[in-house]
């Protein structure tokens, strides 16, 4: 099952990147998903997709220079976020 979870973002990829939404992240979410996927399997991959999800836009925004509070609450730091 992996492998059709990363079969399905490989087609994703496939989309023009003009057609796709902008994502924030430096390490794009298609990536990360991909990469997680690709090490630790299904289980792993679909957790990042879920863990990612909720930390997407809408509802971000900058506290100081160096970190960034996400739609989820959480705070990362910025070195991580694309500009």
């Amino acid at each position: 099952m992996r492998y059709f979870l990363l079969f399905i973002i490989r087609l994703y990829w496939l989309i023009p990147k003009k057609s796709r939404r902008r994502c924030l992240f430096k390490e794009t979410c298609s990536q990360y998903v991909y990469r997680i996927s690709r090490q630790k399997g299904l289980n792993a991959g679909i957790a990042a997709l879920r863990d990612r999800r909720k930390k997407c836009r809408p509802g971000f925004y900058y506290i100081n220079s160096d970190f960034v509070r996400m739609a989820d609450q959480s705070i990362l730091p910025t070195s991580v976020i694309s500009t």
